[in-house]
């Protein structure tokens, strides 16, 4: 499995000084990580060490360091024992306030470009969000990215580190639910004409329809969210139950 380089990095400092065994902590991380983003190891499922250490052929060594870090951020939890491990359960609730939190600050963010004395060079985004439509990326993880950069990137343009400081921070809380939004063909169709829109409306300073394009687009993508997520953690949830079931009976 390829791990995405923006998942490992929180893992860097914990295990800088430990040679050989960073770099393959760094290597559990991003897998145990990325598992956990695609459902692959779906919320509430229990694991024990011996049977991730199996499965991912390391010893607890560079496991346990993995877990520990993967637990201090919120996606593990250690249950029954120090040995025996669960994925937290969704808490779409604290989801839902997060996209509120989200869309309070990317709106704020907009009112002030909109507001400043000069724009805010723009080229970069436009060359990924405004291309014609044989040249645009289509596949989900890629789009999943420059949207993330897409709206750190207007976020950092208002010019508050501390506002953009917690917007990174909430990114990536919500990495796990939001990259759900490019699943499907039709919706990254649909960033790529909402993205466009709100450049246009940035562009052309005018704070009060770019405040309106990116809480409509915001509040689709949670709805759209919402969904998938509901159906991922069905499917994966089921699928985990099979697998368990065939172990016990073998």
């Amino acid at each position: 499995m390829t791990s995405d380089p923006t998942i490992v990095t929180p893992i860097n400092a914990a295990v800088d000084t430990a040679g050989a065994k960073s770099t393959l902590s760094q290597e559990v991380y991003g897998r145990l990580k990325q598992d956990i983003f695609d459902f692959r190891m779906p919320p509430g499922q229990r694991y024990s060490e011996h049977e991730l250490a199996a499965t991912l052929q390391v010893s607890r060594t560079p496991l346990r360091l993995a877990l520990h870090v993967l637990a201090h951020e919120g996606y593990l939890q250690n249950v029954g024992g120090h040995s025996s491990w669960q994925v937290r359960p969704l808490d779409l609730a604290f989801y839902e306030d997060l996209y509120d939190y989200r869309v309070e600050i990317e709106a704020l963010a907009l009112r002030r470009l909109c507001a400043a004395d000069s724009p805010p060079p723009l080229m970069a985004l436009r060359a990924f969000w405004c291309v014609p439509k044989a040249k645009r990326e289509l596949q989900g993880h890629l789009v999943a990215q420059h949207d993330e950069v897409f709206h750190s990137t207007l976020v950092g343009f208002a010019g508050n580190r501390a506002m953009l400081r917690s917007f990174d921070e909430l990114t990536d809380r919500i990495r796990i639910i939001r990259r759900l939004d490019f699943v499907s063909p039709a919706r990254i169709v649909k960033a790529y004409q909402e993205h466009a829109e709100i450049l246009r409306a940035v562009e052309n300073r005018d704070g009060v329809e770019a405040e309106r394009l990116i809480r409509r687009h915001i509040e689709t993508s949670r709805v759209e969210i919402r969904s998938i997520t509901f159906h991922r953690m069905a499917v994966a949830t089921s699928a985990a139950a099979s697998v368990s079931a065939a172990k016990t009976i073998r």
